[in-house]
């Protein structure tokens, strides 16, 4: 059983069976792979059951696990009968595991219009201080994975309803991430602008204006200190509270996994990676693509600094944050497609009418997803598959295709790796690739088209 005290396994089961809350499960009711289970022994799915049991369709899927486990073992009764008794456990431990309390329905959808109607309560309490916006997850996402999938199968749900959000932390640091990009980018009074804002909105510490620092690579040191000493300090924190993005539609839970297919050469027991080694999947939980989600960036004060005004900051920051969602992505893998949005919310969700009396205000009406453009319907496509050169060409002609220019800086940003990005080097073997061959000429006209020169 899952280990708890005695009188913690009266109120909520032998098996947390009656938790219907993924937060709950997740946190405090996760399966250990060596415990005192029927039969004894390890638990090698322990790891996999305990995600499977948070997910949207849990219950099925470790109950065809128990089935799979038991026809198994009915097969190897008489010919391995050893084999056939941890069979017989696996299945009767993912049976139990599968006994999950079936939440109420409505739930979701009233996390969805509570989501919904504290974005309309934002802009009506703090007119002029905030904006808000709604994007639908193009991909699945992950959050809550800083120590990578493999160490650290996390995910981040709501306590109390139990739903996946992005932390706060997460929507500040993808869109500091894009800002420093775009200052780094910029040129002339347009860079000195950008970098002011970013500074005032983000805030600062002495290190990040150093050359080596954030401010000081994105802008130059000289511009990060003068904007500092205009501010009046080396240590300045931020005038933009970076809200928790919640659902505002139903989101859908479902396992994913990376499969390593060298796990001894990447523990370091062989010096070589060969195709004789057995993968090792690890499984973790991620937030299936279609949900929508709404975000808010709300300013706690105003400093006087070179008649910069809210309406500049707030729009700066909302400007950073939805081209951070559609071009870069949130979560972890962005590089491998996931985490990438579109503004506006796709479908609507059908909440429960307010009672009598209640001066709560209702939710907003729905907003329709903005058509894909050609520059998304080219990163949809390509996204995370030109980590490599395989593809180069068959993308690269599509990428010279599109006629927009701030389209194709976009989609560009967006599908190249950061990493290479990072090498504009003409002895760099990716972009030797992306200049010559039969696509030479197609990469050629995309970077004279976006402006970079190869050193």
């Amino acid at each position: 059983m899952i280990p708890t005290s005695p009188d913690v396994r009266r109120l909520v089961g032998d098996w947390a069976d009656q938790v219907d809350n993924r937060s709950l499960l997740h946190e405090k009711f996760a399966l250990p792979k060596v415990w005192g289970v029927e039969g004894g022994g390890k638990l090698d799915n322990a790891g996999r059951w305990s995600v499977l049991r948070i997910v949207t369709r849990g219950a099925d899927l470790l109950n065809k696990d128990a089935a799979n486990s038991r026809n198994q073992a009915q097969r190897l009764a008489d010919r391995n009968p050893d084999k056939a008794d941890k069979l017989f456990r696996d299945a009767t431990v993912a049976g139990k595991m599968a006994a999950l309390a079936k939440p109420d329905a409505k739930l979701p959808e009233a996390a969805n219009a509570n989501a919904i109607r504290f974005l309309a309560h934002l802009d009506k309490s703090y007119s002029g201080r905030v904006v808000t916006f709604e994007a639908t997850l193009g991909a699945r996402l992950l959050v809550n994975l800083a120590g990578g999938v493999i160490e650290n199968a996390g995910i981040a749900l709501d306590r109390c309803f139990g739903l996946p959000f992005i932390p706060g932390s997460a929507v500040k640091g993808i869109a500091r991430a894009q800002a420093l990009w775009e200052i780094h980018d910029a040129q002339g009074p347009d860079k000195e602008r950008l970098l002011r804002l970013a500074m005032l909105l983000f805030g600062f510490g002495a290190n990040d204006i150093k050359p080596k620092g954030d401010f000081g690579w994105a802008g130059g040191a000289a511009a990060a200190k003068s904007v500092a000493d205009e501010i009046g300090s080396t240590d300045f924190k931020g005038c933009a509270c970076f809200l928790p993005a919640y659902p505002t539609t139903p989101p859908v839970l479902v396992v994913d996994m990376v499969n390593p297919h060298y796990p001894e050469y990447y523990r370091g027991r062989r010096a070589k990676a060969e195709d004789n080694e057995s993968p090792i999947p690890n499984y973790f939980p991620a937030v299936e693509a279609g949900a929508s989600f709404g975000f808010a960036v709300l300013l706690n004060r105003v400093p006087k600094c070179n008649e910069v005004s809210a309406g500049d900051l707030l729009s700066q920051a909302k400007q950073w944050l939805e081209r951070a969602v559609t071009r870069k992505g949130v979560g972890a893998k962005t590089a491998a497609g996931y985490g990438w949005f579109e503004l506006g919310r796709k479908t609507a969700t059908s909440t429960q009418p307010a009672t009598a009396g209640s001066s709560s205000t209702p939710p907003s009406a729905p907003t329709a997803a903005t058509a894909a453009a050609p520059a998304d319907t080219f990163i949809a496509k390509w996204r995370g598959k030109l980590t490599t050169t395989g593809n180069f060409v068959a993308a690269l002609p599509e990428l010279t295709a599109l006629s927009d220019d701030a389209g194709l800086r976009r989609a560009f940003e967006a599908v190249i790796p950061e990493n290479e990005r990072r090498r504009l080097r003409k002895n760099n073997p990716y972009w030797q690739s992306f200049t010559s061959g039969r696509h030479g000429e197609a990469g050629k006209k995309i970077l004279a088209r976006l402006g970079l020169k190869l050193t």
